[in-house]
C-alpha cells in the first residue's frame, strides 16, 4: 500500500529537517527525482541535497507536511498537501505542495517530482 509508505517518507523528511540532516532529506527522493522550488530552475541529483542544505544553513529548523489528498495510480501516486516552514519558533513560510511519488525498482516508493509554492503574496516590484 503506497499511502503508508508515503506517510513514512514524509515523516523521514520532517525528522531530517529537524535534525538538520540534508543527506537524510535527500534520501526521500528517487535517483531521477526533480524538485521545482519557487524562484529557481528545476534541480535534480546532488543539487537536491545542496538545495536543502542551503535551507538548513539559512536557519530552517522544521518543516511540517500535511497531506490533503492522495491518489494511487499503479506505479505513481499523487499527494497534494500543505506545508509550514519554521526557523526557530517563527513561521518562515507556509503554502501548498504537490509530490509525484514513483515506485522504485525495489518496490519501495520515493519522491519523483516535488513542487511547492507559498501562500504569502509576492513582493511588489521595486
Amino acid at each position: 500500500m503506497a499511502r503508508s509508505d508515503i506517510d513514512a517518507l514524509n515523516v523521514t523528511f520532517m525528522q531530517a529537517m529537524q535534525k538538520g540532516d540534508a543527506e537524510l532529506v535527500a534520501s526521500v527522493y528517487g535517483p531521477d527525482a526533480r524538485i521545482l522550488p519557487p524562484g529557481t530552475e528545476p534541480l535534480t541529483g546532488p543539487a537536491i541535497q545542496t538545495f536543502w542544505q542551503g535551507a538548513l544553513d539559512a536557519g530552517v529548523t522544521d518543516v511540517v507536511l500535511e497531506t490533503r489528498t492522495f491518489e494511487e495510480h499503479g506505479e505513481v501516486a499523487l499527494e497534494e498537501g500543505q506545508y509550514e516552514i519554521r526557523a526557530g519558533d517563527q513561521e518562515f513560510d507556509s503554502g501548498k505542495y504537490l509530490v509525484v511519488h514513483r515506485r522504485q525498482v525495489d518496490g519501495g516508493w520515493r519522491w519523483g517530482l516535488d513542487i511547492w509554492n507559498s501562500n504569502r503574496p509576492a513582493a511588489a516590484p521595486a
